[in-house]
C-alpha cells in the first residue's frame, strides 16, 4: 500500500513538474541570454557575435550578453556548456578548435555527446601578415627567407589548434621549411606581439585590417577560394600554388538536453538575423560570410569535423606548447 501511494505521489509531482516545464518552455525566454566566446575582446569573432548578439536581442524580448573566456585552446566556451544546466540561457560559440583540441589533450567534454548544435553561423577570411619593415615582401620571399633561415620565424596565433595553427604546419609541410608556433589568447595580443618584434608574422583573421590600414603591417597571403574583399590586392595561397582553401567556420551550440521547443526558438530567431541584411552587412565589414546550417545539419557536421580532426593531428604532429 505504502509503495502504491509512494508511486502514485512521485506520478502526481512528475505531472505538475512537466506542466510547469512546459509552461516554462511557452514563455522562453523569459531572462537574460548569455553567450560564451571562448577569445579575447576585440577580435573578429567577438565583434562579430557582439553585433548580432544586439540583433537577436530585441528579438527574442530579452538581452544578450557576452562573455569572453579566452585560453585553453579556444574550447572554454565548451567546457563552459558541458556543465551548464540545458536552459537556454547559456550558449557559446564553437570554433574548430573545439572538434580538434581533444585529439590533443584533455578538454573535460565529448563533442560528439555534450552539446545540443543550435546553427551554424559564419566564417573567417584568414592568412598571414607580416611588420610593415619585414626583409620578405612576398610570399615567395617569405618562403625562401624560410628556407635559409630554419626556426628563425616564429608565427602567432590564437590558440594551439586553431585553423591558423593547422594552416600553417601544413604549409610548412608542403614547403619543406621550418618554424615555431607561439599561441596567444587572443588576435590582439597576437598583434601586439607582432608589433612587438616577439613574433615574425601574424596567422589568423581580419582582425589584422586596420594595422594593415594603418601601414603597420602587409598582408602576404589570404587562404580562401576567392581574394578577400578586405585585401584586394592580395593573392590567395590558392592562386599561388594550388593549395587548397582553408576556412574556420563556427557555430552556435547550447548544453545537451536542452528542450526541443527552446531549440527551435533559438534556431529560428538565429537564422532570421543571420539572413537579414544588417548582419549581413556585418560579416563583409569584417571578413566574413554567412555559413548556415540548421541543427540537425550542424550536428551531422560537428561529428564528421570530430573525426576528420583526429587525422589532421595525427598528420601534423601538433601537439601543446
Amino acid at each position: 500500500m505504502k509503495i502504491r501511494h509512494f508511486v502514485q505521489a512521485a506520478a502526481a509531482v512528475a505531472a505538475f513538474a512537466g506542466l510547469g516545464l512546459g509552461t516554462a518552455h511557452a514563455g522562453f525566454p523569459e531572462r537574460t541570454l548569455r553567450i560564451v566566446v571562448p577569445y579575447q575582446p576585440g577580435g573578429s569573432t567577438d565583434t562579430v557575435v557582439r553585433k548580432f548578439a544586439e540583433l537577436v536581442a530585441p528579438e527574442l524580448g530579452q538581452p544578450v550578453i557576452v562573455e569572453n573566456k579566452g585560453g585553453a585552446g579556444a574550447t572554454m566556451g565548451a567546457r563552459t556548456l558541458a556543465t551548464a544546466q540545458p536552459d537556454g540561457y547559456t550558449l557559446a560559440i564553437l570554433p574548430s578548435p573545439v572538434f580538434r583540441m581533444p585529439h590533443i589533450q584533455d578538454v573535460g567534454y565529448d563533442p560528439n555527446h555534450d552539446f545540443t548544435y543550435v546553427m551554424m553561423l559564419s566564417g573567417y577570411t584568414l592568412g598571414v601578415a607580416v611588420p610593415a619593415g619585414a626583409p620578405y615582401r612576398t610570399w615567395a620571399n617569405f618562403i625562401a627567407y624560410a628556407r635559409a633561415h630554419p626556426g628563425d620565424i616564429a608565427y602567432g596565433t590564437a590558440s594551439v589548434g586553431s585553423a591558423s595553427n593547422v594552416m600553417m604546419e601544413d604549409i610548412a609541410r608542403r614547403n619543406g621549411v621550418t618554424w615555431r608556433h607561439i599561441p596567444y589568447k587572443g588576435e590582439s595580443d597576437v598583434l601586439q606581439g607582432v608589433l612587438g618584434g616577439q613574433l615574425q608574422a601574424y596567422a589568423g583573421s581580419t582582425t589584422v585590417l586596420p594595422m594593415v590600414q594603418s601601414g603597420k603591417m602587409r598582408m602576404l597571403v589570404t587562404w580562401g577560394a576567392h581574394r578577400s574583399a578586405q585585401f584586394p590586392d592580395v593573392p590567395t595561397l590558392h592562386e599561388l600554388d594550388g593549395t587548397p582553401a582553408a576556412y574556420a567556420p563556427f557555430g552556435i551550440a547550447a548544453p545537451k538536453g536542452l528542450p526541443p521547443a527552446i531549440l527551435e526558438t533559438l534556431h529560428d530567431t538565429f537564422k532570421r538575423v543571420a539572413e537579414s541584411d544588417a548582419f549581413k552587412s556585418i560579416l563583409t565589414q569584417y571578413g566574413q560570410e554567412l555559413v548556415y546550417m540548421d541543427s540537425a545539419d550542424y550536428a551531422g557536421y560537428a561529428a564528421e569535423q570530430f573525426k576528420a580532426e583526429e587525422e589532421i593531428v595525427k598528420s601534423l604532429g601538433l601537439k601543446t606548447n
